[in-house]
């Protein structure tokens, strides 16, 4: 009998499971606004020759290579290798690099750079601004993070579809919880930190792809019933 019994459990209990997980509404945290209706790109199309890139509608991940296209390959290879690779079979997803004019040369290297490691690079946009303009980008961010002289930095920021600013008020790791260390906000996502592109900032894309699916799937719901009351109300 006690053999019976421990088969049985073993049998039921990965049922049971696989049950559980299948039946279960997964809840999460949506991914915090940090800044409402950021500065939109104003009529600048990307050197790659597409359409005219802006944030709406779209989940951005931003960058500001600056002057300093050459320098901040790196940034940019770990960014391809930890976010795009993940991400770029998404619908509606782009990454925007905003550099200043004269700088072709070196966006065509990275662009080779990136392409060894990627199989396209349709989500990949390289806009060209002038200097005023990119400062005018970054400025509508609200950021305590800051320029280099070159106007790049090893940051980046996720702007969802309506324009808005996405990151986390608390930022404290599990120990600085404990600690009871003071709650300090995430703006940005440092490309030069391995850790931090493959963890944080993928768990937050994955959060905001799984709020959008989740307001995709009210919308649809809310549409099927509006049908069905319309033919209802025909019927009688």
């Amino acid at each position: 009998m006690g053999k019976k019994i421990i088969l049985a459990i073993l049998f039921l209990l990965p049922v049971s499971i696989v049950l559980i997980l299948l039946f279960t509404t997964h809840n999460y945290t949506p991914l915090p606004v940090i800044k409402m209706n950021v500065s939109e790109l104003v009529n600048y199309d990307s050197l790659e020759g597409k359409d005219t890139i802006q944030f709406d509608r779209k989940i951005t991940i931003l960058g500001f290579l600056g002057s300093n296209v050459k320098d901040r390959k790196i940034n940019v290879l770990n960014l391809n290798q930890k976010i795009y690779k993940r991400f770029s079979g998404f619908k509606h997803f782009q990454l925007v690099m905003l550099v200043t004019p004269g700088q072709q040369e070196e966006i065509k290297d990275l662009k080779f750079q990136i392409s060894r490691f990627a199989d396209e690079l349709k989500s990949w946009n390289f806009l060209e601004v002038e200097e005023r303009e990119l400062q005018r980008i970054f400025e509508g961010l609200d950021s305590p993070l800051i320029l280099d002289n070159n106007s790049s930095s090893e940051y980046v920021y996720i702007i969802d579809k309506d324009k808005n600013l996405r990151g986390r008020f608390d930022d404290r790791s599990k120990v600085e919880v404990r600690e009871e260390a003071e709650p300090y906000m995430l703006y940005g996502y440092n490309t030069t930190i391995i850790s931090e592109l493959s963890g944080k900032m993928t768990d937050d894309i994955r959060i905001l792809f799984e709020e959008y699916r989740g307001k995709s799937k009210n919308a649809q719901s809310q549409d099927r019933r509006k049908e069905v009351i319309e033919v209802d109300k025909k019927e009688k």
